[in-house]
């Protein structure tokens, strides 16, 4: 007869070689970097101002946004990522009166490469910064991943040609929006947690960059309102890693069905 000890120990032995569970989570993080660039001014940025801007200005000029999120150091490193949703605050709309009335496709394009958020913008109201702000060194810039010498590949950001969700954003301010799940945010979200040095974020980019004054401003990492911050919902499913007891019983586990083996061998020799 085997000891109640044993028994446990030889059953956790057993469940702990078979499988380890899976454990489906949620989570919400905030934007670990945010920038505007613009095209005109080349040279200005926005690194720490309150708004993210996407879209033209009157003077037809394109503005751009630069946004990204820490996985890696959110999510574990072998979980499987579901699904992925980022929601954003509008903060301002281009146009006069009203602002412009006409719903915008706001498009994700994942980064492909890296560069530098800054302070430039630092205490700047919404207002105050559709022109942006001279760059400092190390601020991105309608030219400049990494300002003044280290350029992107294309002027206004190096990307992927399609974008990995897009969403319509109407010209109610402080309402949240949306940008759901799709495969290619799914897989982008994954290849950042499995690379975290590939990890530059998206642009977000109006879709109708011809059009003057249809820019949308979304609230920033910097705004005073945490609930207004961007937010990346990712659902993700990981293994769960038994607790250090657990595998002092599956090594206690082993060992004993070893020996037990091995006197059983020896009493039929």
């Amino acid at each position: 007869m085997l000891r109640p000890f044993v028994k446990n120990a030889l059953a956790v032995a057993v469940g702990v070689a078979l499988s380890l569970p899976a454990l489906a989570t949620d989570i919400t993080i905030g934007a670990r970097r945010d920038a505007t660039i613009y095209q005109n001014p080349p040279n200005n940025s926005n690194g720490a101002g309150l708004a993210l801007f996407a879209g033209t200005n009157g003077q037809n000029s394109p503005r751009r946004g630069l946004l990204d999120f820490d996985i890696a150091g959110s999510v574990p490193a072998s979980a499987t990522i579901n699904s992925v949703q980022l929601t954003l605050h509008l903060g301002q709309v281009g146009g006069s009166g009203g602002g412009d009335a006409t719903p915008r496709t706001i498009e994700l394009h994942k980064l492909t490469n890296n560069w530098g958020e800054g302070i430039t913008g630092q205490g700047a109201a919404i207002g105050g910064s559709g022109q942006g702000f001279a760059a400092n060194a190390g601020d991105a810039t309608w030219n400049a991943r990494l300002f003044p010498s280290t350029l992107w590949a294309t002027p206004g950001g190096d990307f992927s040609a399609s974008a990995s969700s897009s969403t319509l954003v109407n010209n109610v301010v402080n309402n949240p929006f949306t940008w759901l799940s799709t495969p290619t945010l799914v897989s982008d979200v994954q290849g950042w947690l499995d690379s975290p040095a590939n990890n530059f974020g998206w642009t977000v980019i109006n879709a109708a960059e011809t059009t003057p004054s249809d820019f949308r401003a979304f609230y920033t990492r910097d705004f005073s309102d945490a609930a207004l911050r961007p937010a990346l919902q990712i659902s993700y499913t990981a293994a769960v890693v038994p607790e250090p007891e657990t595998y002092a019983m599956f090594l206690a586990g082993l060992g004993l069905l070893g020996l037990r083996m091995r006197n059983s061998f020896r009493k039929r020799c």
